[in-house]
């Protein structure tokens, strides 16, 4: 489904009025969001992800979501006309309701699809300018992505393994940094090409520190209440960049040591098939307080990773055990709920 901005709101709203009488759930979330954008409330509600545990409903200001579309569009350089942009994410959360406002601010011209874990295997015949992705769907897509000129990728952290394939493709790729409660993205890095970076870095108009466990504070006036505390562990390089290490949510504990869980996921991804889900957790231990274990969806298969990945202080990383769970508990983005899937371990 084509939706073209450039087109007056009255030909925009006739086309939504006869595409709403369809029964496809994902064009009616789009269509509503459109007709709660173009009234006059300054008010519109979104879902946040759930990262750490449900999502919730919250209020967001259109003049601070307008704002941040801005400031995306002109750190890309996509201020131009004739943009073709695709939306392949689930239009209940932020980050298609943000691709939304930017293609009606600047006008663009983009092609939905519903969202799926390979979304351009049956439109091969278009080429876009910008699309944003969450990581599985640019895995599923790596033979489709030369059709796109720039990919923004969020949604959860961005594995080795997929950021090795990335490497020598010509599509442009950004991780973003960003929350429901930020109306979108805060910060960005390049994770390929000429002038990729390990680091994000902010745009001008917010201003970054930490709190004393190092989790990122965000202060901009077009955040949810001007300043937003952050359960993200950075690593501060200068006063508008930063490595991003973990959630302070999922820290293990391990006989004293602490350990941030997405390290080692970094560590192991390329040792495990790409297709699988997996996380690092803990379960707790009489000895060790916790200990750290790895958990696997799908059906029990046999799996080497080295012990040299493990050298020096990395020996406390080393999964003590392995759990296969046939399905994992998760939400419309693909992220699954890690405290749940762990319940359900302790209890057997």
């Amino acid at each position: 489904m084509w939706i073209d901005f450039s087109s007056k709101k009255r030909i925009i709203f006739s086309f939504l009025e006869k595409e709403e009488k369809k029964e496809n759930e994902w064009k009616k979330s789009i269509f509503s969001f459109l007709k709660n954008w173009y009234d006059n409330k300054p008010i519109i509600l979104s879902m946040t992800s759930g990262t750490t545990g449900f999502s919730k409903i919250i209020s967001l200001r259109k003049k601070h979501m307008y704002k941040r579309a801005v400031k995306t569009v002109e750190f890309l350089k996509l201020k131009k006309k004739g943009i073709k942009g695709l939306l392949c994410l689930s239009p209940d959360f932020i980050a298609a309701k943000m691709f939304l406002v930017r293609a009606i601010i600047f006008k663009w011209k983009i092609y939905c699809v519903p969202p799926s874990s390979n979304p351009l295997k049956n439109i091969k015949e278009y080429f876009f300018d910008i699309t944003s992705m969450v990581p599985i769907q640019v895995f599923s897509s790596l033979e489709y992505l030369k059709n796109i000129k720039i990919i923004l990728i969020g949604g959860c952290s961005i594995s080795n393994f997929l950021e090795k394939k990335l490497k020598n493709i010509s599509t442009i790729c950004y991780a973003t940094y960003g929350m429901t409660e930020t109306s979108g993205h805060i910060a960005i890095k390049k994770i390929n090409g000429p002038n990729k970076s390990i680091f994000y870095e902010s745009f001008q108009d917010v201003i970054l520190s930490v709190d004393n466990r190092n989790c990122l504070r965000v202060f901009s006036s077009y955040c949810m209440d001007s300043f937003f505390q952050t359960n993200d562990i950075v690593h501060m390089i200068s006063k508008n960049t930063f490595i991003w290490i973990g959630r302070y949510d999922n820290v293990i504990n391990s006989g004293g040591i602490k350990i941030s869980p997405e390290l080692i996921e970094k560590e192991i991804s390329s040792f495990i098939p790409y297709e699988k889900r997996f996380f690092i957790s803990s379960i707790p231990d009489k000895i060790l307080g916790e200990k750290v274990i790895l958990i696997i969806e799908g059906k029990p298969f046999s799996l080497h990773i080295p012990n040299s990945i493990f050298n020096g202080k990395k020996k406390f990383y080393k999964p003590k055990s392995i759990f296969f769970i046939s399905h994992f508990t998760d939400n419309l983005l693909n992220k699954f709920r890690r405290k749940e899937i762990i319940k359900r371990i302790i209890k057997t």
